[in-house]
């Protein structure tokens, strides 16, 4: 059994944090829309332009641009994980949305909050972007 000399016994490779290269891949300012899918009346029907702001494995979902601007703060916020799957949230809100990122292409989709799911209001959101330039910013 020469082909199985060298795995008897040893197990699976402990799984290690992830490495900061899987995740600078990911690293760059994405810019794209906000799409509406609610039905509610009071729901916005346009899309909307939002940039992702992708660094170290960290996701800011923004409506402005600008890092530093004075009037915004990320709508969102998450993790990217090595193979590209996103998970955001708003902070003190249960509003969620998970996606992934594909070559330099991001999609996304909120997560229903239990109450809209069960009454089916709300208005809720897809995400399409794609990355600008090519790589950190």
């Amino acid at each position: 059994m020469p082909l199985l000399a060298g795995c008897a016994g040893e197990g699976a490779a402990p799984q290690s944090p992830a490495a900061p290269e899987a995740l600078a891949r990911f690293n760059g300012l994405y810019q794209g829309q906000q799409i509406p899918v609610g039905t509610a009346a009071n729901c916005r029907k346009e899309p909307h332009t939002v940039w992702f702001r992708i660094r170290d494995g960290l996701v800011e979902l923004r409506t402005s641009r600008h890092r530093h601007s004075a009037v915004q703060r990320p709508v969102m916020t998450g993790t990217v994980t090595p193979h590209g799957e996103i998970a955001l949230d708003r902070d003190g809100s249960e509003r969620r949305a998970a996606g992934r990122i594909a070559g330099d292409r991001l999609s996304a989709a909120e997560i229903p909050t239990v109450n809209a799911a069960q009454t089916g209001d709300g208005c809720s959101y897809r995400y399409e972007a794609a990355r600008m330039g090519g790589g950190a910013s």
